[in-house]
Formats: C-alpha cells, structure tokens, sequence
C-alpha cells in the first residue's frame, strides 16, 4: 500500500517503544492501523511475536474473518518501520449481548447463521495458519457488522509456528474444536468458562 503523507492519530503508546497510530491508504483513501517500530529495538521477544503475527496474518490473508496484512514502509522514517493492517469495523459480539441482556436461542437464525460463520473462522486459522494461538478464543474475539452479517475475529495473539508432526496437527484440530464449542456456550449463556491456559 502506499502511506498518505497526513495528520494522524496515535490510538496507544506501548512501553516498549512501539506506537500504533491511524494511517491512511493514499490509493483507497481507507483508514489502516500501523504498527511504528523503533528501528533500533532491543526487545527481541516482542519483536519475534510481532513478526510471529505478521506471519500468521499473511497466511490468512485470503480469509474474510481476519484483518488482513497490508505490508510495510521502511523508507519513509529514518526512525520507525513502519507495519499496517487493515481495520475491521464492527461491534464485539460480547458486548452486544451485554446490553441486550438477553441470550441467544439456538432457533434464532441469527444464532445459527454466526455459528455456521464462526466454524469457517475456526476452519480458516486450523488449516490456514501454521502459527500457534498464545490464547484461547473467546466471544471477546468476535466482532460482527452490517446488521450482523459480517462476522470476525479481532485481537488474536499469535505465537511462534506449530510442530510438523501430524499427531500434534490432531492435537491442535480437537483443541480447536473444544474452543469453538465453547465459544457456543458462552454465546447461548452470556458468560465466559473458557480456560485462561495457553493452547498449542
């Protein structure tokens, strides 16, 4: 993509250094996050998770429930590169229940049509990533949009890449299942049991 040289807004300044701000696409004129990192940067593991998540971003880069990879600048700052991502707008699913305060009902299309959505979401980082999850999914991951036709997941933390072994490739697919069932639950009761351990 290329950066459209304007004001910005910085959305959050992390310990570390690293800034995240409001970009503009200058060929669409969208907005994009972008990640700013210190050209001289000393933290090695958060410089390795980052790249962790650039890599499993760019596998799921043909999956429409993930924001998606946008490249990169290198040039323009002599103190920053520069990473962008697109922004998925939307409301997280999890909160629309809160204020409802109502569950949803298995009858209820809607709830059938998120579920159905929500399986390709998991199929898509199963089978498309190689990257390991640092936590469990949760309805907090999921955003929907436009009158709730547009499902997606937001704010998932990737780790280092999965073990080749195809007994482990198991491994991950029933720990996979066991999380989109989960997230079911938490969608018909409203309240999150999902366990706080890292998975594989």
């Amino acid at each position: 993509m290329h950066y459209r040289k304007q004001p910005v807004r910085i959305l959050k300044l992390y310990k570390s250094g690293i800034i995240k701000q409001l970009a503009y696409d200058s060929d669409k004129g969208l907005p994009v996050e972008c990640y700013k990192i210190p050209k001289c940067f000393e933290q090695y593991e958060r410089l390795t998770q980052f790249f962790n998540q650039i890599g499993a971003t760019k596998e799921l880069l043909l999956s429409k429930y993930c924001p998606s990879y946008l490249g990169f600048d290198d040039m323009s700052d002599i103190d920053y590169n520069q990473y962008f991502f697109e922004i998925k707008k939307g409301k997280p699913l999890k909160k629309l229940l809160t204020d409802l305060s109502k569950n949803l009902m298995p009858q209820i299309p809607l709830f059938k049509y998120w579920a159905k959505e929500l399986l390709y979401a998991f199929r898509d980082i199963t089978y498309k990533s190689t990257y390991r999850l640092q936590k469990n999914l949760s309805l907090k991951n999921v955003y929907v949009s436009d009158i709730g036709i547009k499902v997606y997941l937001k704010k998932i933390k990737f780790g280092e890449q999965r073990d080749n072994n195809l007994n482990y490739h198991m491994h991950v697919e029933s720990q996979m299942l066991k999380m989109y069932a989960k997230l079911l639950i938490e969608m018909l009761t409203n309240r999150d049991e999902s366990q706080t351990q890292e998975t594989p």
